[in-house]
C-alpha cells in the first residue's frame, strides 16, 4: 500500500524554524521513516516560494532545509480540469466556511488545495492512502468528510499537528 503524506503551512510555522527542536524532531522522524512530506503549490507560496520561477528556487523560502534535503517536496500542479479535484475543492471551501462561520470567499486557498491534492493523488492512483498533516481542524475534517463521499472511504486520515504532536513525533508516526 502506498501512503502519501501531505502537509500544510501551519505544520512548518508551528515548528518555529529549522533551529528549533520541533523542526529537527519532524525532520528526523520523516527522514528516518524514509518518506517525504508533499505540499501543494499554494502552501509553497505561503512559505515564501515562487512557483513561477524555474524549478522552485528556494531563495525566498526563509528555511529551505527541508526542500534542499528532499523531505519536503512541492507536489505537481493541481489538475483543475479533473472534475473530482475541482468539485472536492469547491465542497471543501463550503465545508470550511460552514465550520468556521465565515464567507466562502475568504476561505484560504491553501486549505482547499490541500484537500484537492488529497483527492488528486487518490484519484490518479499515486496513493492508496493519504495522511493529511495540518494545524487546521476544519480543513482536516473537510478531507475526512468529503473524500469518502467520492469513493475514498477509509483512505484518508487527518492528523492534527499540535505542539505536543511535534514535541513527541518519531518515525513510528509514518510507518
Amino acid at each position: 500500500m502506498t501512503t502519501v503524506y501531505l502537509a500544510d503551512t501551519g505544520v512548518f510555522v508551528r515548528c518555529g524554524g529549522p533551529d528549533k527542536d520541533k523542526f529537527q524532531r519532524l525532520r528526523r522522524a520523516v527522514r528516518q521513516a524514509g518518506i517525504s512530506l508533499r505540499i501543494p503549490q499554494r502552501v509553497y507560496e505561503e512559505l515564501g516560494g515562487d512557483p513561477a520561477a524555474d524549478a522552485y528556487p528556494l531563495g525566498n523560502i526563509p528555511y529551505p532545509d527541508g526542500f534542499e534535503e528532499g523531505w519536503i517536496v512541492v507536489a505537481d500542479e493541481l489538475n483543475y480540469t479533473n472534475p473530482l479535484v475541482s468539485t472536492v475543492m469547491d465542497e471543501a471551501r463550503r465545508f470550511i466556511a460552514n465550520e468556521t462561520d465565515r464567507n466562502e470567499d475568504i476561505t484560504e486557498k491553501a486549505d482547499t488545495a490541500l484537500v484537492g491534492l488529497a483527492a488528486q493523488v487518490l484519484d490518479t492512483g499515486e496513493a492508496d492512502y493519504v495522511v493529511l498533516l495540518t494545524t487546521d481542524k476544519p480543513a482536516g475534517r473537510a478531507a475526512e468528510t468529503l473524500l469518502p463521499q467520492h469513493g475514498f472511504s477509509d483512505r484518508i486520515e487527518f492528523r492534527y499537528v499540535s505542539v505536543e504532536y511535534l514535541e513527541t513525533i518519531t518515525a513510528n508516526e509514518f510507518r
